[in-house]
């Protein structure tokens, strides 16, 4: 699983190869192991691993440079929820699979800064081998933000608009593309979608 894992990392060029001499500050990393249960018996599912910065040793200013992601009210959910039922509109559920590392740096209205990872515990690597990380790692501390903003430029590729009271409802008009009104809110990697 873990030659399957770094490969992937790498294909998505999520991450690559530096020299300690290349690097300037360096954080250390895990993996982090989740089993997925069945609800119905409790059975084992899945068993999902993801690669994780040790968000906890960064500093503002030196790893990151804002962390507020926008997320919409309570309120917005109930809103949805009710127009929804009062239009007869379908609602589904989406988490994103993997949300962070779809995310991209170069969205942000800020620069992001550079950071470096040392391999987790258990990854065979030579000595003196960092890696820099391309794009959003699991616990950075503006994955988040950086989810939102390439959530928001996408949204706004195809067609959709910001709700006026939140930054992270969109509404796209039918048109001859999509025959129905679609609105979509968004709190991190959870949605829910109106059709």
């Amino acid at each position: 699983m873990e030659g399957l894992f770094r490969r992937g990392c790498f294909k998505k060029h999520r991450l690559c190869y530096l020299t300690v001499e290349q690097r300037k500050s360096v954080y250390g990393s895990s993996f982090h192991h989740k089993i997925k249960h069945y609800a119905e018996n409790c059975m084992a599912k899945s068993l999902k691993t993801c690669l994780v910065v040790m968000g906890n040793q960064m500093k503002k200013g030196e790893a990151y440079v804002d962390t507020f992601a926008p997320v919409p009210r309570s309120t917005a959910g109930s809103i949805l929820m009710l127009m929804a039922a009062a239009l007869d509109l379908e609602m589904h559920c989406v988490d994103f699979s993997q949300a962070f590392i779809q995310a991209d740096w170069a969205v942000l209205p800020e620069k992001e800064q550079q950071f470096f990872i040392s391999p987790p515990s258990g990854w065979k690597q030579e000595d003196g081998v960092v890696y820099e990380c391309l794009s959003p790692l699991y616990s950075h501390p503006a994955s988040a933000r950086s989810l939102h903003f390439t959530l928001d430029a996408w949204m706004k590729s195809e067609g959709f608009t910001q709700s006026g009271f939140e930054d992270s409802v969109w509404i796209r008009e039918a048109d001859a593309r999509l025959p129905h009104r679609v609105l979509m809110s968004a709190h991190i990697d959870d949605t829910l979608i109106l059709c």
